[in-house]
């Protein structure tokens, strides 16, 4: 009884969204007044605490996650309005005016890089827009987009996922990054296969299968490579550039001939259009000084500084203690790819002439254009947060009960609906929900890094109990989360809102969770052949 009252607000999303086709912004508050009644009324957690707790889950959603996309939003939007987006497309339609290549192209190599650099929304938000503006329809770019924003996912921002799950669990951080580019580098090769297939069928992935092949095989090969022997924080960023290169110099040489067009387009209408190098530089230039500035404030010797860990650089975090002195809401405000997006464009327009008003312009109408989208997304992290939620809560320095009684436990919402799961299971039957956690975790908080978080020492004391390893099955849950940002109501807002579908969530939802029951069934498989028939290749 106690596991059906937990799993309630899954069930309205997973209602609300996908069969009644409610938009987030108003199944999600339903959803998250649902969840904080069964805390109280149920898990019998105090009034005070749950909602100091779902008010730390509501400023994380917005601060740093959705500030994210807004960033990257402002800077497209102004791109958009200045004319400038228009020279970046023409750029990419000169190079193909295939559509299975566009999708390679921006939806797979250029949403990958954005993975590596800053990840959340802004690998949908920005390539789904760039297609959206190359002409494809808005449900299909969103589509492609989501379904090609997986194989980069376990080491997006610089491997802050696998980072997060090596500190939630205490295994070793090399050990979790091979595992985990091991089960990652078959799938990201099935996922570029998945992408042509999502737009096109298997009509148009037919005469795409070398252009896949290139696009899959350089992406997944050089992320296998680079997780197992240099580390997790540079996998996608080198991957993706070794991707896109490889990509654009295929597609430089190939698919010229015959271009498979949207149904009513014609080669004519979708020409190549004429552009110069120096604008094609200068449309590029915000996302090229976003990664560079991105990889600046990351490196060993910088980070301290601007994550506010430096005697003296204390002012570059925001921190606060709402309901758990062990568990502070933090938001290194200058460190956050929101604002680093935000400064690369103040130093780019220049550049290309575009005026600080229209900047500011668009600053205001990206704010309005994406209330709903805070709406739903705060809603949906402050439903994590409560989710997770068990006392006592302890003061790390006192040792006394700030929340609670000592010696009294209640178990959180979340561990309560894995033990139902857990107490049912056995050890040949595990390592196959294992990705299923990662995906729960993701659908539930839309980050891979939260997912961790929240499942991450989950499996590794189920893999004790069951004699499994810790290092397959934490890393089998990191592979497996990827499968959820698909159908994740956070990654489904982010896409409507980038290609103008908002309030069709559900719609999009449909498309996407085909390919996540594909995406599961395989990373499974994955898992439970490394389990018992292959445990050479577990680190």
């Amino acid at each position: 009884m106690a596991a059906f009252a937990a799993a309630l607000p899954l069930l309205v999303l997973l209602v609300g969204l996908p069969i009644l086709m409610k938009p987030a912004v108003k199944v999600a508050p339903i959803a998250w007044v649902v969840t904080v009644l069964v805390a109280i009324a149920v898990f019998q957690l105090p009034l005070g605490v749950t909602l100091l707790a779902a008010l730390q889950g509501a400023l994380f959603g917005i601060f740093p996650i959705m500030y994210i996309p807004f960033g990257a939003l402002v800077v497209y939007n102004t791109l958009k309005a200045t004319g400038w987006m228009d020279k970046m497309q023409g750029a990419m339609a000169n190079l193909t005016v295939d559509r299975r290549a566009q999708a390679l192209l921006i939806g797979f190599g250029f949403g990958a890089f954005l993975e590596g650099i800053c990840g959340f929304g802004a690998p949908v938000a920005i390539p789904a827009s760039i297609l959206v503006g190359l002409g494809y329809d808005p449900m299909m770019a969103a589509l492609v987009c989501l379904v090609a924003n997986t194989g980069p996912v376990p080491f997006g921002s610089l491997a802050i996922p696998t980072v997060t799950l090596a500190g939630t669990t205490q295994l070793d951080l090399m050990k979790l990054s091979a595992m985990s580019g091991r089960l990652m580098a078959p799938m990201s090769f099935l996922m570029a296969f998945l992408t042509v297939f999502a737009m096109s069928r298997g009509r148009g992935l037919k005469g795409a299968l070398p252009a896949v092949l290139v696009t899959g095989l350089s992406f997944a090969a050089t992320q296998l490579v680079v997780s197992n022997w240099v580390g997790a924080e540079l996998t996608d960023v080198i991957a993706s550039l070794v991707c896109l290169t490889a990509t654009a110099l295929y597609l430089s040489r190939a698919m010229k001939k015959d271009p498979w067009l949207f149904p009513g387009e014609s080669a004519a209408t979708s020409r190549p259009r004429e552009f110069h190098p120096r604008e094609l530089f200068l449309s590029w230039l915000p996302y090229l000084l976003l990664a560079v500035l991105v990889i600046l404030v990351n490196l060993d010797a910088t980070k301290r500084y601007f994550n506010g860990s430096a005697k003296g650089f204390e002012w570059m975090l925001v921190q606060a203690q709402l309901y758990n002195p062990g568990k502070l809401y933090k938001f290194a405000w200058l460190q956050t790819p929101g604002t680093i997006m935000l400064i690369a464009g103040l130093l780019a327009f220049p550049f290309l002439g575009i005026p600080m008003r229209r900047y500011g312009e668009q600053f205001g109408k990206t704010f309005k254009q994406m209330i709903p989208s805070f709406i739903a997304v705060a809603s949906i992290l402050s439903i994590s947060e409560v989710m997770n939620l068990a006392l006592p809560i302890v003061d790390p320095k006192t040792k006394l009960a700030v929340w609670g009684t000592l010696g009294v436990k209640q178990i959180s919402m979340v561990n309560t609906m894995a033990n139902s799961i857990v107490s049912v299971v056995s050890a040949h039957v595990y390592p196959v929900l294992s990705p299923v956690f990662g995906t729960i975790g993701v659908f539930l908080t839309g980050s891979n890094t939260s997912s961790n978080a929240l499942f991450g020492n989950l499996q590794k004391l189920t893999a004790h109990g069951l004699g499994l390893s810790d290092v397959l099955m934490a890393s089998g849950g990191n592979a497996g989360s990827p499968a959820g940002k698909m159908i994740s109501p956070q990654s489904i807002v982010i896409a409507a809102t980038a290609v103008g579908l908002l309030n069709q969530e559900g719609r999009i939802m449909r498309q996407t969770i085909k390919y996540t029951v594909v995406y599961l069934v395989v990373v499974a498989a994955m898992v439970w052949l490394c389990a018992f028939a292959a445990p050479q290749l577990v680190p």
